[in-house]
């Protein structure tokens, strides 16, 4: 079964043949990291995007990291399985050396603590997938990570995919790494919904972790390119802290008590930018643990 095959198996329409022809938002954070193979309507809408908010790449450069610094994290607290949902693509390796901590992946980090560690790429993108499952193909890993095409909004058919294929097993706890996700999901009630399955699937001991664009710092600017990305026609959601919030559910915060809702710079004491103003960030960063059931 080819990749077509298989979404169209899940419910997951046929990618439209001229699918590059127009901007793609998953493309375009490549971009924020150097990639050079965008295409010409990548190019014109990454130009919109950084004339309404010139800091968007170092917002993006801002999630990865926290992305790198919480999976480590997470796996130094002892959990082996890593569920990364709307994974989007790995991002370029720079050219002639430089800073290589962009060029990490996941499964890079998790298994530099579990050399066995069980590691799940998930997205909707026919392209994107198929590029991971490339990558993964020759990964030099004992575990070797597996990518899955799917859609966040249709969690139980994931989550039953994935436990009746052996991909992750509810025996062991579980981190959901929801970074820059959940804003691409217009609809509220469908991205509410979505979370909320997934923390009642998920067992004792899990993390969910998740990163989401907020107005709360920076309105107008945010405004602005919410507005880009209507223009293009592509569904762009900010929210603010309670609407973020209430995904947790009544989940305790990683380091206890109630959850918090921390700029994304500044959620990990040894994020690289965490000195930066509140309004780059222009996110939310929050990590939350299940509880066992007494």
């Amino acid at each position: 079964m080819n990749l077509v095959q298989e979404g169209l198996a899940l419910g997951i329409p046929a990618p439209d043949p001229d699918a590059h022809e127009r901007p793609s938002a998953a493309r375009i954070y490549r971009m924020w990291f150097g990639a050079e193979d965008a295409v010409p309507a990548d190019q014109d809408l990454a130009r919109k995007i950084l004339n309404a908010f010139p800091r968007e790449p170092a917002a993006a450069k801002i999630n990865r990291s926290h992305h790198l610094l919480i999976t480590e994290t997470l796996a130094a607290r002892g959990i082996a399985q890593f569920l990364d949902l709307g994974c989007g693509y790995a991002l370029p390796r720079p050219q002639g050396g430089g800073d290589l901590l962009f060029a990490q992946n996941t499964h890079d980090v998790a298994q530099q603590h579990w050399r066995c560690a069980t590691v799940v790429y998930a997205d909707i993108d026919h392209d994107v997938v198929a590029c991971q499952r490339s990558l993964l193909a020759s990964a030099p890993t004992a575990s070797r990570p597996t990518a899955v095409l799917a859609d966040v909004t249709d969690m139980a058919h994931l989550l039953s995919r994935l436990e009746a294929d052996g991909q992750l097993t509810r025996e062991r706890p579980v981190a959901v790494l929801l970074h820059d996700v959940l804003p691409w999901i217009p609809d509220d009630a469908q991205a509410q919904e979505s979370v909320a399955y997934l923390r009642t699937w998920l067992p004792p001991g899990s993390a969910l972790s998740i990163t989401h664009a907020t107005p709360d710092f920076s309105p107008t600017w945010v405004k602005r390119v919410q507005d880009v990305y209507d223009d293009a026609g592509i569904a762009f959601r900010p929210r603010d802290r309670q609407s973020i919030s209430n995904l947790f559910g009544d989940w305790a915060d990683l380091y206890g008590g109630p959850v918090r809702m921390v700029p994304t710079a500044r959620h990990q004491t040894r994020h690289q930018f965490s000195a930066v103003p509140d309004y780059i960030s222009a996110a939310y960063a929050s990590v939350a643990v299940k509880q066992p059931t007494s």
